[in-house]
């Protein structure tokens, strides 16, 4: 595995696992869709005047396209924030920090907010060309 030491080979690699893993969780969760909508709308809640509400509307059938855009628009938005830190934290875990240079934008937080942007640019791209 001395291959994935190799941030060329590393990055798009792990770009290209967070695309798979947000496709599929979209299509894993939207069969689902239509019941837990269905359920969060038709929930009563009691009113400012005392009154019983019932909030929303039937819920519609999303194609499989659409969820997984909606997923990598999610994802990306995630990466856009927490990625860097995340990604920061783990490249402290594994190389220490040096506190003697100057703070510099590295591709250790750049990467992340790139990818984030990828993400979001093809998940709304999907979800448009699935066109419902």
């Amino acid at each position: 595995m001395d291959w994935l030491s190799r941030p060329l080979l590393r990055r798009p690699l792990m770009f290209l696992l967070g695309l798979g893993l947000a496709v599929g969780a979209g299509l894993l969760f939207q069969p689902h869709w239509v019941s837990l909508c269905t359920r969060i709308n038709s929930t009563e809640f009691v009113g400012w005047n005392g009154e019983t509400v019932v909030v929303g509307h039937q819920c519609a059938w999303v194609s499989p396209a659409t969820m997984a855009g909606t997923f990598l628009i999610g994802f990306g938005a995630f990466m856009l924030v927490i990625g860097p830190i995340i990604f920061s934290l783990a490249h402290v875990l594994r190389h220490g920090f040096n506190w003697e240079y100057s703070r510099v934008e590295t591709a250790t937080s750049n990467l992340p907010m790139l990818s984030g942007v990828l993400y979001i640019i093809a998940g709304t791209s999907l979800a448009f060309m699935s066109g419902s």
